[in-house]
């Protein structure tokens, strides 16, 4: 079996082609940024003299890590997935780190191989994952001190990643420091290896993001803008922002759908349609963290005056009775009631942000404005 397998969440960039086992090419650079420009020059070298058609295995890491980081690997190994129609294994940056540390110390020759991946992730937390017989837990985001009591509550293992040294200091005896500090492509390739390959029909793999990303624009704002990525984006931000959330394909369906639109930024993402001159907000999702902070209202904006370039004159959207924060953003933009619906949300509703409320029963208000909104950008 011909495996190709690279990663990009952290702070290295490396890919790794293996056959049966046996490394064919492998390249490892650190590197705090500039993922995008290296990773292609690199898999081209790791090829040489190999064709692509060959691959029987893809791989690649899909976080955590940083948020631009996760991107690169995995918008590149999923176009090879479509190219090649090859499968694609998705594998988690601290499974990768773990395995590393496991085989560096010797550890993969215990009986029950155990490690702690423990990465620094900014703001006195770090990102853990705790391994014991090749079986990960789902990588968390803690502050750096919880983190440790719970790699001293697992017991006696190996420590791998940035947050490693400290973490060892902290816990004394018994508790192995590696030497593994980033990620690795050639053990994203052995752990990809190991695993049965996805269903033809399952979908690729998605970012695995553990909170919100620290990019913004001067004054704390995020960058709005429309949206043409990866619809597992959206329904990852709307699963964090809402009990019952829309999950990617019915996302998909809505965006595939005549007129339908979306803006969307770290933090958060509108939906829209506009048909016949009218238009309609189908979700507003934003995380809990970037509340009140004016996204929402940026997003709005940015959907309305879209909708008033495609030819819409009027914009129409629901909102639940006992949503005042959202009420008070909508009032403030210029929409006003027009009607209600008994029981909108009765039978589990659920169309997010703006109609997004617990199911459950609840009224909705039917709010209307006429477009362009007023101060809206052109």
């Amino acid at each position: 079996m011909l495996i190709l397998a690279v990663d990009t969440c952290l702070g290295a960039c490396s890919v790794a082609l293996l056959r049966d086992g046996e490394v064919l090419a492998h390249r490892w650079d650190a590197m705090e940024r500039g993922h995008a420009e290296a990773l292609a020059p690199m898999v081209e070298e790791a090829l040489r003299g190999h064709d692509l058609a060959a691959l029987d295995r893809l791989a690649v890491t899909v976080g955590p890590g940083t948020f631009t980081g996760q991107r690169v690997g995995l918008s590149f190994m999923r176009g090879l997935r479509l190219a090649l129609d090859k499968p694609l294994t998705g594998i988690t940056s601290l499974e990768a780190l773990a395995a590393a540390a496991c085989a560096q110390t010797g550890a993969l020759n215990a009986k029950m191989p155990r490690a702690a991946a423990i990465h620094d992730a900014r703001r006195d937390e770090a990102y853990l994952s705790l391994v014991e017989d090749a079986v990960a837990s789902a990588p968390v985001v803690l502050p750096f001190v919880r983190a440790v009591e719970a790699i001293r509550a697992f017991g006696p293992c190996v420590l791998a990643g940035t947050g490693a040294p400290a973490a060892q200091e902290a816990l004394g005896a018994g508790f192995v420091l590696s030497g593994i500090r980033q990620p690795d492509a050639l053990f994203v390739a052995r752990l990809a290896a190991a695993r049965a390959p996805p269903p033809s029909d399952a979908p690729p793999p998605a970012p695995l993001y553990l909170r919100a990303p620290d990019a913004k624009l001067p004054g704390g704002r995020e960058l709005v803008a429309l949206f043409k990525g990866d619809v597992a984006d959206l329904a990852l931000l709307h699963a964090a922002s809402f009990d019952h959330p829309w999950d990617a394909a019915a996302l998909g369906d809505l965006l595939a759908g005549p007129g339908v639109f979306a803006f969307a930024a770290p933090s958060g993402f509108v939906l829209a349609r506009a048909a016949g001159g009218e238009a309609e907000i189908l979700t507003l999702s934003v995380l809990p963290s970037a509340r009140g902070k004016g996204l929402g209202r940026a997003l709005m904006q940015a959907a309305a005056a879209r909708a008033a370039l495609l030819g819409a004159e009027t914009l129409f959207l629901e909102v639940g009775t006992d949503n005042p924060a959202a009420l008070a953003l909508y009032n403030g933009l210029g929409l006003s009631r027009v009607g209600s619906r008994k029981g909108y949300y009765a039978g589990g509703s659920q169309t997010g942000g703006v109609r997004g409320q617990p199911p459950g029963g609840g009224d909705a208000l039917v709010l209307k404005a006429a477009l362009p909104l007023a101060g809206n950008l052109a």
